[in-house]
């Protein structure tokens, strides 16, 4: 699991949509399905219902939300102070 997969996830958590997650992450949308398809595989879990108009969360997908979350928050909490706490 990376940071990236998890950014990836919430970005297509909150745009409920492959595309408009792809446009905000300035990223290809095959870029942000191969880490969805991956961040699945290692938790062995479908995180999204997908259908004709967009994707939706699937059970799995709204436990990691929160937890992913805290992940993403924890990360970059900690970019923050190692980047203060370096004296540069």
């Amino acid at each position: 699991m990376t940071i990236d997969q998890l950014d990836a996830f919430l970005a297509v958590v909150k745009y409920q949509s492959y595309r408009e997650a792809s446009e905000k992450l300035f990223l290809s949308q095959p870029s942000i399905s191969s880490r969805i398809q991956a961040l699945e595989r290692e938790l062995g879990a479908d995180l999204f219902i997908r259908s004709g108009r967009g994707v939706v969360l699937s059970d799995q997908g709204r436990i990691l939300v929160p937890y992913a979350k805290r992940m993403i928050g924890a990360y970059k909490k900690a970019r923050t102070d190692l980047h203060h706490g370096s004296g540069s």
